[in-house]
């Protein structure tokens, strides 16, 4: 009965973390957006590091699948 209950916590854990990922993204993915609505280049320092993290947030959401 314990370990069910354990195993359950585990799902609903995993679950949630799934969903955080994805808001992490969202945001990311907005503010990626942002930077370019407001003139940024894509070769500046600011705007590379966004796309790296908006890379990275992706992989890290497609990873826990």
């Amino acid at each position: 009965m314990k370990e069910d209950h354990f195993r359950k916590e585990d799902e609903i854990m995993g679950h949630n973390q799934l969903d955080h990922k994805k808001m992490w993204l969202e945001k990311l993915e907005k503010d990626l957006s942002e930077l370019e609505s407001l003139g940024y280049s894509k070769d500046s320092k600011v705007y590379k590091s966004a796309v790296q993290r908006t890379y990275k947030a992706r992989k890290e959401l497609n990873n826990s699948h």
